[in-house]
């Protein structure tokens, strides 16, 4: 593959380049504004506005970046400028990095890319947003490392970002296992040798950082992570098969088709060394989460943030004719995809009753995209009483709709816990509570813990929500029974990890040890 320098040819292409990139900019910035929020969006804005060494599901750096624009607003458009910003630069980094190699192709995987639904939606803030992009970068340095032979430079940036990917999502440790397969199987050099222990090193005070967190911090992480999220696994042959169609589906079929065409392609010593690497940054996280998912259901976010590193390779695979044709039915398969994103923001809510929701269903659909409404009928309440849910998910939306805390009554569940850090029930004890609900309310599981309570209704977009007025919260109570068994099933620590005392031990229940799992 030679080198070619920008010839005047070439113009029309990076015009398309630029011409794309403008077009899915609008398109991701109305699709910012207009989609609802989500309910893990709001509650990583929350963890904006706590600004926190760490927290409970995962390594802290989505946090961290939402901090100074949470200080501007909780707008969708302000918490989601981080995902636009994200994509688009990944979109030109790709067309950079190719470019040394044809202008022509380069514009072309990059237009590719940013038509592909995974850029185009992909306006939601999560965990994964840091992930994919510090990963691609740390890819890209790396890539760059290799092709400049192996100038350190680029492995010290390469390790760099790989430790702020492992600060945005656990997964980042595929990565790096894909880099030490890739160093044992490639050829070897001394300064190459040198350029991976340098990469290497430069994550360890990431580690180090997160592991003194999760020390001094209940081990949350890990409970979170090992433990509590993974205890229904077992075999499962449907989720292999589902796992596999994730992957047919965030690749696109096209691409996909392209990878099965040209496979001999893979194997073949390529004359540049750098894109030797990038099958190993891919193809070592899927086999993980292939042998995963014969366990457990593999989320589609999962393994997304090592798609980039295919756009990449197809510089080495895809003739210029084959690109076109990958464009070509990229445009189509994206609209399908905005087609049926609009039909949902236009029609009615109303209209989601044809799709078989009724009752509490379609009570929770109507939340989720009118839930800035339904908290207004609450605002009456705000000032005597203590706005809360039983779930995570209405409690974090009510919170950034409103700006007005909302704790989770109850136990809730394994997901979202970080309110376990946030919210003191203490200073709640004799305060009233007003509790939103879509489902009906079962007395039994509130009379115990207040002096008084009543049930009451609305209607909301023709969806009925349910309240629980509490009036008087017995706090001793609701300690000596809920949170005790928060306690149990949550923040068991395992008896093999040494730890600090257990914050939510010592926050409720003074100095105790909790029971450990084994």
């Amino acid at each position: 593959m030679k080198k070619h320098l920008s010839l005047p040819n070439d113009r029309p292409y990076v015009m398309w380049f630029w011409a794309v990139l403008g077009i899915t900019t609008l398109i991701k910035t109305s699709l910012a504004i207009y989609f609802p929020l989500t309910a893990d969006e709001a509650y990583y804005a929350i963890w904006g506005k706590f600004f926190r060494w760490g927290y409970y599901d995962h390594t802290p750096l989505i946090g961290w970046l939402l901090h100074p624009f949470v200080y501007f607003g909780t707008s969708n458009l302000i918490l989601r400028s981080p995902t636009i910003l994200a994509t688009l630069i990944i979109g030109y980094l790709i067309y950079w990095l190719l470019k040394p190699y044809s202008v022509k192709k380069a514009a072309g995987i990059a237009i590719l890319f940013l038509l592909s639904p995974v850029s185009v939606l992909g306006v939601l803030i999560t965990t994964d947003l840091p992930l994919i992009f510090f990963s691609f970068l740390s890819g890209m340095f790396l890539f760059l490392a290799l092709k400049k032979q192996d100038k350190l430079l680029f492995y010290f940036l390469s390790g760099i970002c790989l430790g702020l990917a492992f600060f945005s999502k656990y997964f980042a440790v595929l990565l790096a296992l894909a880099y030490f397969l890739y160093f044992i199987f490639a050829k070897k050099s001394w300064k190459r040798t040198v350029g991976f222990v340098l990469l290497f090193v430069c994550v360890l005070p990431f580690g180090l950082e997160n592991l003194y967190w999760n020390y001094t911090h209940a081990w949350a992480n890990i409970l979170f992570n090992v433990y509590n999220r993974n205890a229904d696994m077992q075999f499962q042959c449907g989720t292999l098969a589902l796992y596999v169609l994730i992957i047919f589906y965030i690749v696109t079929p096209i691409i996909f088709y392209y990878l099965c065409k040209h496979y001999k392609r893979w194997f073949r010593r390529q004359p540049q060394v750098e894109f030797g690497v990038l099958i190993f940054m891919f193809v070592v996280p899927f086999l993980f989460f292939f042998y995963l998912s014969a366990f457990k259901s593999i989320g589609l976010h999962w393994p997304l943030s090592f798609v980039p590193f295919i756009y990449i390779l197809l510089m080495a695979l895809l003739s210029n004719e084959e690109i076109i044709r990958s464009i070509q039915f990229m445009i189509v398969f994206t609209l399908l995809h905005l087609f049926v994103v609009m039909l949902l923001l236009l029609l009615p809510v109303q209209a989601f009753r044809q799709f078989g929701l009724h009752g509490e269903q379609y009570a929770r659909a109507v939340f989720f995209m009118k839930h800035v409404g339904v908290r207004h009928q609450l605002d009456q309440y705000d000032k005597n009483y203590i706005i809360a849910s039983p779930s995570y998910a209405k409690s974090d939306l009510m919170y950034i709709d409103s700006g007005v805390s909302s704790p989770v009554f109850g136990q809730g569940s394994v997901h979202g816990r970080e309110g376990d850090f946030i919210t003191d029930y203490r200073t709640m004890k004799n305060k009233n509570f007003v509790i939103l609900d879509v489902y009906k309310p079962d007395a039994k599981d509130y009379r115990p813990y207040f002096k008084r309570v009543e049930f009451k209704s609305f209607v909301y977009e023709d969806a009925k929500f349910y309240l629980v007025f509490g009036y008087g919260f017995k706090y001793e109570k609701y300690r000596n029974v809920v949170l005790d068994i928060i306690r149990a099933n949550y923040w068991s620590i395992p008896s093999y990890l040494p730890h600090t005392p257990s914050f939510f031990c010592e926050k409720y229940f003074g100095d105790c040890q909790g029971n450990p799992i084994f």
